[in-house]
């Protein structure tokens, strides 16, 4: 099986800094037809986010899990089923082991559901989804969305091959013409 892992703000919804309630909620323009085209080549659709907001007292975790199934319903009007959705409640400063760059939820997710990570994709738009798709071993790639022209900038040399789009409607060439997904310098 594959995975299609994508980041929360900025990449599955708008880019809002700390977005604490459900109302705030907005999807990127196109961004339903996109998720359900990935979704009917075969990829499992899971959103991997960190939430530093829960750790420094911003919002707590039940309104996360209430803005977390706002997203849902709204993908759902696409008829888009998300697998999963996989958090970090921690800031920086707490050293855990699942906030990204950190591949730990992506691999624990991957051993649960038979994911073959060579055939999967991570669409983020900050420098840990990057890194945190490096470090699993899968594909990134990065939208120009949310945080996406800053980490466009921040990208090392051998990172510059990265498939990087628009949009996330722009992304799904990658799910139609990549059957057997090739790599790009994944180190």
């Amino acid at each position: 099986m594959k995975a299609l892992f994508l980041d929360r703000d900025g990449v599955t919804i708008d880019y809002i800094p700390y977005l604490s309630r459900p109302e705030q909620v907005s999807l990127p323009e196109g961004a339903g037809k996109a998720l359900k085209q990935w979704q009917n080549e075969g990829y499992k659709l899971v959103i991997v986010t960190n939430q530093s907001g829960i750790s420094r007292g911003y919002f707590s975790e039940e309104d996360v899990k209430a803005i977390h199934q706002r997203i849902i319903e709204e993908y759902r009007r696409f008829g888009v089923e998300f697998d999963e959705i996989l958090m970090c409640p921690h800031q920086p400063s707490d050293n855990c082991q699942c906030r990204k760059p950190s591949p730990s939820l992506i691999l624990n997710y991957t051993k649960k559901h038979d994911i073959d990570l060579s055939q999967s994709l991570f669409i983020g738009d900050a420098p840990s989804d990057i890194q945190c798709a490096f470090n699993a071993g899968c594909q990134p790639v990065l939208l120009l969305t949310g945080r996406g022209k800053e980490t466009k900038e921040k990208l090392s040399e051998s990172q510059s091959s990265i498939p990087i789009f628009e949009n996330l409607s722009a992304t799904v060439t990658l799910a139609i013409v990549t059957k057997n997904i090739v790599k790009y310098n994944i180190n």
